[in-house]
């Protein structure tokens, strides 16, 4: 056996991998781990026949359970992010998630412990028992900042138990953020388009949800169960958050070893925490289809993300006054209504109402927000006309009730939308038509506040208004909403090869985490 040959510098090696790690480095491991249960009952299957779980003693829990520890333990993550691991059954002394972290601790030595979430669930009602996402994380390194809460907002049949969401302080650096923890509807109903629009449904409860974030650098991770340009995956690139593992790792990647192996296991990061990920990657040491059934624990591979964590300042989102429409743009709508005023989406957990209004100042033309959740997105439907997408990927339409049209505003699924003209005026505003019932949307005060409904009116009177539309231009940000990749090749990158974690330098040159130099006589094993 040819020996390995370290190429060791020794001191200065080991001072000069010292800079390369300097920065408050968190690392998140994330994965859905195939039904880990600590109910031991086999006859609970998942409605499809499928047991919930593969081992039906405290031995084959033990098992499992010390399987998943022993691979993943290795990266000594921060945070952990689990999918599918079971609520904690009414009268049991523990529950999965406790087990995992008693563990983590024993193989470690760090203390881990969960982040309590208070989900139970009574077996003799629920006989198929609550599954359910959660972490646990590293005491010395990490603390809480706030509950572990549901992320879904306003609708019951997202499964609240799955999606997540929890705030982190990093006890180097005093630096927040918040990790959100979701598991989307699978493709198991036998009802494809059932399925996806379910997807989308939980995509829009989980961009609402998110509003309640304790931090403003934002991590979305989990089983999504949908590759890049399904619905669900576009409303949250809509809203401005960039997917990691493709970024890092190219669009071969997977994480799922069905169907040839797809990538349904997520990163998604909103601009600001974008700029504070130094990797994001899939590590092949899980499934049956990566390391071969005997030593498999789970049908999904696990992601881990680095973080470099530092103090941003806020970003501001600029909209520049629009003459024409075009597809595919955002647009404020704004109008001179006791002050200028700027359109709000329908409230988070609501389905309708008359638009509100937040106050907005213009300057040469230009408008500057601190988020985008005042954007509408014009989507292209044909025959010259759009559908109308807001921030949380709910798309507007008005309900009709016999011959009768609502003045509310509606929102839901795409195939739920009504298609829109826009038609500029002289005056620089739009007036924005539903073309399937006439009706256009006209700001004015509706029982005493600035709002927004559908009317039909012949005549426009005083104080009411059409909107005028400002565009949203990155270029006038002062951000970046996609970073650029090929900067980050321009200083040392944490990546996994073969499983374990090293260091490349921008020349290429490789270390291992003890500071020591790798030759290509001497690969990673």
């Amino acid at each position: 056996m040819k020996g390995c040959r370290y190429l060791a510098t020794l001191l200065l090696a080991f001072l000069s991998f010292q800079t390369i790690l300097a920065g408050d480095e968190i690392i998140i491991v994330g994965q859905n781990l195939q039904n880990f249960f600590y109910s031991l009952d086999r006859s609970r299957t998942q409605g499809n026949g499928v047991p919930m779980s593969n081992y039906n003693t405290a031995e084959g829990r033990q098992m499992k359970a010390q399987t998943i520890v022993e691979k993943l333990s290795y990266y000594e993550a921060d945070i952990y992010a689990f999918n599918e691991v079971e609520a904690r059954p009414e009268g049991a002394d523990t529950e999965a998630l406790e087990i995992l972290a008693d563990l983590m601790t024993r193989e470690t030595g760090y203390t881990y412990n969960t982040v309590a979430d208070g989900l139970t669930y009574d077996t003799s009602s629920d006989a198929t028992g609550t599954i359910k996402s959660g972490f646990i994380y590293r005491t010395d390194r990490i603390e809480l900042v706030g509950e572990n809460t549901s992320t879904a907002v306003g609708y019951t049949y997202v499964y609240n138990y799955m999606l997540r969401m929890q705030t982190f302080r990093s006890r180097s650096s005093g630096e927040c953020f918040t990790v959100s923890m979701n598991h989307f509807k699978a493709s198991t109903s036998g009802n494809i388009d059932d399925d996806r629009l379910k997807r989308e449904q939980n995509s829009m409860a989980l961009l609402q949800g998110l509003d309640d974030a304790g931090d403003p650098d934002i991590l979305i991770l989990g089983d999504l169960n949908s590759e890049m340009g399904e619905q669900c995956l576009d409303n949250l690139v809509g809203a401005g958050y960039e997917e990691q593992i493709i970024k890092y790792q190219g669009s071969d990647a997977y994480s799922y070893w069905w169907y040839g192996g797809t990538l349904i296991d997520h990163v998604f990061a909103n601009s600001t925490m974008a700029q504070q990920i130094s990797s994001a990657e899939i590590m092949h040491i899980a499934n049956p289809h990566s390391v071969g059934s005997a030593y498999a624990y789970s049908d999904h591979d696990p992601y881990m993300v680095v973080l470099n964590l530092e103090a941003k300042e806020s970003p501001t989102y600029t909209y520049t006054k629009a003459t024409a429409v075009e597809a595919g743009n955002t647009y404020l709508m704004v109008a001179p209504l006791d002050g200028m005023k700027a359109a709000n989406p329908v409230s988070a957990g609501k389905t309708y109402e008359y638009l509100q209004t937040t106050d907005v100042e213009e300057h040469d033309g230009k408008i500057t927000m601190p988020n985008q959740k005042n954007g509408f997105t014009f989507e292209d439907a044909g025959d010259g006309n759009y559908y109308l997408k807001d921030y949380y990927g709910r798309y507007i339409y008005q309900y009709q009730y016999n011959s009768s049209w609502y003045s509310n505003v509606n929102v839901w699924t795409k195939s739920s939308a009504h298609a829109f003209s826009a038609t500029a005026q002289t005056d620089g505003t739009f007036k924005i038509v539903n073309t399937t019932s006439g009706y256009y949307f006209l700001m004015r005060n509706e029982s005493g506040s600035p709002a927004v409904s559908f009317r039909n009116w012949t005549t426009i009177y005083s104080g009411q208004y059409l909107p005028a539309l400002y565009k949203y231009d990155i270029t006038a940000t002062g951000i970046k909403e996609i970073a650029d990749y090929a900067e980050h090749l321009n200083a040392p990158r944490k990546v996994v090869e073969n499983g374990q974690i090293i260091i490349v330098t921008p020349d290429g040159t490789r270390y291992n985490l003890q500071g020591m130099r790798l030759t290509d006589e001497c690969p990673i094993q």
